[in-house]
């Protein structure tokens, strides 16, 4: 017998889980779920598979996907970060576990999902939060290196985008909402420095980077808000100093020259007796997000030759007494290869739909022995590894790679 999925969310990440969860033999029903109803149906109908069904939902409503989670064994949420809460809450009312893709910003958001700890553990159940690609992978390749240490000093998260065009005057193809890579570059990172919470300034800690695969090579990066530092510098112990995240690529580099120009200041200057925002106005002009269907076009009239997106953990640590030093990393497979077998994907959103979906299988199955509310690096270590063994099984395959430097006198 097989268990049974509520997707919340139809977006980029929601078709890709929703279409593995379609496929599976393991997978006894789906309801997926959005606001909009037609993006539903659109999908749904591509499927074309009869355990596959359609509701309109309204996610900030409690009761709303309470009800229609009435029956399932998990809830995904595939929606933004702010209904967390509410999705969170009619999960356990529904009796079904639970695993989101991000918790966001401000740290509060954690702190308010980890009071529902307590009521997730007594009803028996697991809800999972910040499962993606990062946080998610991030968290669970950093706890695997971190087993191995006796203490541990650095953890250092890097992120990188590459996207190969033949169009000269393109150096980066948008692949989401320029509203949200706007806020999410421009926020004030969160690091973990010296055992505490810090802010830094916006695109502060550059660095220069070569990464192990040549297809990404060296890129500049900078701190970048995201939530790893907030989860791990809370859960990993054993010492553990410092945690950052840093990212780069061409489209990190063009907002950090607007940024730097005031070109994304919001506050309203007067331009000729009109008062304007500079953000507004590039938002207004920024090009939108392609659509799938235009980066199937793109890909096979050559016009993008390939994307990829890289992860990379740093651990730095010690065992029995001499230095240790962990990288670990990977490189999405190349997007001929995802658009052949998920179509419905890009580079970001297959790793990120991906990763979602092998640990939503595992608590479909009730493979998951930790109770309560989670991040992924605390859960139970067998977990973590039959995850990391399922990525490779892939198609195409998600492979990790491991270098350790050690000490050796």
């Amino acid at each position: 017998m097989g268990f049974k999925v509520l997707i919340v969310g139809c977006g980029a990440q929601g078709k890709v889980i929703s279409t593995y969860a379609a496929r599976s033999t393991e997978v006894d029903e789906v309801r997926l779920s959005d606001i909009n109803l037609e993006e539903c149906k659109r999908h749904a109908d591509w499927l074309k598979n009869d355990k596959v069904s359609v509701h309109r939902v309204d996610a900030s409503k409690t009761d709303e996907v309470s009800s229609l989670a009435r029956g399932v064994d998990v809830v995904v949420n595939a929606v933004l970060p702010r209904f967390n809460l509410n999705i969170m809450d009619a999960a356990l009312k529904a009796g079904a576990n639970y695993i989101d893709l991000a918790f966001g910003e401000p740290y509060e958001n954690l702190e308010k999902e980890l009071e529902r700890n307590r009521k997730f553990k007594d009803a028996g159940l697991t809800a999972v939060t910040g499962f993606g690609c990062a946080p998610g992978i991030t968290n669970i390749l950093a706890a695997y290196a971190v087993d191995k240490l006796d203490h541990v000093n650095d953890i250092v998260i890097r992120l990188a985008s590459m996207v190969k065009v033949k169009e000269q005057f393109m150096k980066w193809i948008p692949t989401w909402s320029p509203e949200l890579l706007v806020a999410d570059c421009v926020g004030e990172p969160v690091i973990f420095q010296d055992g505490e919470f810090r802010k830094a300034p916006p695109f502060s800690g550059e660095e220069t980077y070569t990464f192990p695969d040549p297809t990404i090579g060296t890129q500049t990066l900078y701190y970048h808000l995201h939530e790893e530092p907030f989860t791990l510098g809370r859960f990993i112990g054993k010492g553990l100093k410092n945690v950052y995240v840093k990212k780069g690529g061409p489209e990190i580099t063009l907002i950090k020259t607007l940024w730097e120009q005031g070109l994304l200041s919001d506050k309203p200057i007067n331009v000729k007796n009109v008062k304007v925002t500079p953000r507004d106005v590039y938002l207004a002009l920024a090009p939108r997000p392609i659509t799938m269907d235009e980066l199937r076009q793109k890909v096979e009239a050559g016009i993008i030759a390939d994307m990829y997106f890289a992860i990379l953990v740093e651990v730095v640590g010690e065992k029995e007494g001499k230095s240790e030093h962990y990288i670990l990393w990977s490189v999405s497979p190349k997007i001929r290869d995802i658009i052949k077998t998920m179509p419905v994907a890009n580079t970001v959103s297959y790793l990120t739909g991906t990763i979602c979906w092998l640990m939503t299988k595992q608590l479909g199955k009730g493979e998951i022995k930790t109770k309560g509310v989670i991040t992924p690096e605390l859960l139970e270590p067998a977990a973590r590894h039959k995850f990391l063994e399922d990525l490779a099984l892939q198609d195409p395959p998600i492979i990790v790679y491991e270098r350790v430097e050690r000490r050796i006198n």
